[in-house]
């Protein structure tokens, strides 16, 4: 089974063949020059307009912002195995979380800055 995540923090040392007739230690391996330590960039996260609304249900997380201009989706995260489908309209954003025929639906209605939840 092959690993999904990438590992850049191993250092290796060379190896060194010693020439025939000559000792181990007669062989200088080079010594390994650090690695330069890793910078943290501070980047400033923009902030959602209105209220902050995040809905967890069985096929994962929706999340939305709901403000005076209405429902804005910020995202969708579905668990293992479900997938994610968008509908839009004037008014309202649905979010369904499916997997096969079941699912999770998510409702943002911008009129009445509200939620609801639906599972089929």
């Amino acid at each position: 089974m092959l690993r999904n995540e990438f590992v850049d923090d191993v250092r290796v040392q060379p190896m060194t063949v010693s020439p025939a007739g000559e000792s181990p230690s007669a062989t200088r391996t080079p010594s390994a020059t650090p690695a330069p330590a890793p910078r943290r960039t501070q980047k400033k996260t923009p902030r959602p307009r209105g209220d902050l609304k995040v809905i967890t249900v069985k096929g994962g997380e929706v999340a939305f912002t709901i403000g005076a201009n209405g429902c804005k989706l910020i995202s969708a995260t579905p668990n293992g195995g479900y997938t994610a489908k968008v509908s839009r309209a004037d008014s309202w954003i649905r979010v369904d979380l499916v997997q096969g025929e079941r699912g999770s639906a998510v409702f943002c209605i911008g009129h009445e800055r509200r939620t609801d939840t639906w599972e089929y």
